[in-house]
């Protein structure tokens, strides 16, 4: 009787941080719009209308996110998460990264496969990426790169 007692309240300690989890993610403000704020070319207008839905955050990423870069052995899902990010960046009109891209870039490497390799294509759009933010640009999509595309 105390076994059966005791898995009970196991179960239900489970659902509540389960449920309390699943809750904090779905109320969170997008970082994708928060992000637009750390934008040097944008114009306070399309700071404060940029809605973004949190299209590329996944609740199975905890922070911090690894450190990507071109030639290290880097986990998929996070190479496919910066691949997405990077994409939607470029994607989006009001941010003006593709337009910046099209004029500044040494060639256009997008839109990236999103195949979790981080080859050539996705170096030289991280690259782009750092530049258009102001970031050091070394190609890596660290702890501050992670922050500007949305994530952490």
């Amino acid at each position: 009787m105390m076994q059966k007692a005791v898995k009970m309240m196991l179960c239900g300690a489970l659902l509540l941080a389960a449920l309390f989890s699943f809750s904090a993610f779905a109320s969170a403000h997008s970082a994708h719009a928060s992000t637009l704020s750390m934008n040097p070319h944008a114009t306070s207008e399309e700071t404060t209308t940029h809605a973004v839905p949190n299209t590329t955050m996944s609740p199975s990423y905890s922070c911090p996110l690894p450190v990507i870069a071109w030639g290290q052995k880097n986990p998929s899902s996070a190479v496919k998460l910066a691949q997405q990010s990077l994409n939607y960046w470029y994607n989006t009109p009001s941010s003006g990264f593709k337009k910046w891209v099209k004029e500044n870039s040494n060639g256009d490497p997008f839109p990236l496969a999103v195949d979790g390799q981080f080859g050539v294509l996705t170096q030289q759009a991280v690259f782009d990426f750092q530049d258009y933010y102001g970031l050091d640009s070394d190609g890596i999509v660290g702890r501050q790169t992670w922050h500007a595309l949305g994530h952490c």
